[in-house]
């Protein structure tokens, strides 16, 4: 049966758009779960359906899933075990029952990489973080962690990407959004301190560009309450959204062929 086919069976309760959406959804929401346990069970030790619970919805949560039953696992293992015909060891330990595979190499994947393809995919990551070392910092806790449970790899002895310095969960958020401002041309209300010495400002900001300047990062933009150009330190924001009912206005202020003279100390 066609994939396409299948997705667009009718349904009386969705309108097909909103029904597609779900199916893919829910076919992603499966595949990781699947990913997940299977990584387990090629473990030896085992582990009992209340780890694996665990250790899913942590994935789950990362991935911006919400969370599933004891239910939903125990479910996740009978397909494993009926759908795709692998045969599990299910030993009872004090009061808990522990499952893995019979044999260590069973798989419900059969794209399994090469070691000399992990390598390939780890010299790409790297390129990515020297040539844009900012969102290349930012890919850093999710890749690590994805291609860690894809490719059975303990980040602490195989490392799949390096970095010096890994931001916290909060500038992860700030930075990301700031990509998402800039990228989309959205005006944002900002508020922030110029300086160390200044008072907190609050202003309607046209971001253009995040700027690495000394070891420190810069938001490059256009200050429409003020007329005038603005180079924030990002460790100095404090907060920003969206600015409603302001029209983007574009970038006039950091002319790129000029860039590097005009706005660049050189120590």
């Amino acid at each position: 049966m066609h994939l396409f086919t299948y997705f667009c069976v009718p349904n009386k309760s969705w309108n097909s758009l909103e029904f597609i959406k779900k199916k893919m959804a829910n076919t992603k929401h499966s595949t990781a779960r699947e990913i997940i346990i299977d990584r387990l069970l090629r473990k030896r030790r085992g582990y009992s359906v209340y780890e694996i619970l665990d250790i899913v919805n942590e994935s789950l949560n990362f991935e911006g899933f919400g969370p599933v039953s004891i239910t939903t696992i125990r479910r996740d293992l009978d397909t494993i075990r009926f759908r795709y015909k692998q045969k599990l060891e299910a030993k009872k330990k004090s009061h808990n029952i522990y499952f893995r595979y019979e044999d260590p190499d069973n798989t419900i994947f059969n794209n399994v990489l090469t070691f000399g393809e992990i390598q390939q995919i780890q010299t790409a990551l790297l390129a990515i973080r020297f040539s844009d070392e900012l969102q290349g910092t930012l890919m850093y806790k999710e890749l690590s962690k994805r291609l860690a449970d894809m490719f059975d790899l303990d980040p602490g002895s195989d490392p799949v990407v390096l970095y010096k310095n890994i931001p916290s969960t909060a500038e992860c958020k700030r930075y990301r959004d700031l990509y998402e401002f800039i990228r989309t041309k959205t005006p944002i209300s900002i508020t922030y301190y110029p300086s160390i010495d200044e008072k907190r400002r609050e202003s309607t900001i046209h971001p253009y560009f995040i700027l690495k300047d000394n070891s420190r990062y810069y938001l490059l933009g256009h200050d429409s309450d003020n007329n005038t150009s603005v180079k924030i330190p990002i460790s100095n924001i404090i907060r920003m959204s969206a600015a409603d009912g302001v029209s983007f206005i574009p970038n006039k202020d950091f002319p790129l062929k000029d860039f590097y003279t005009k706005h660049i100390r050189i120590d």
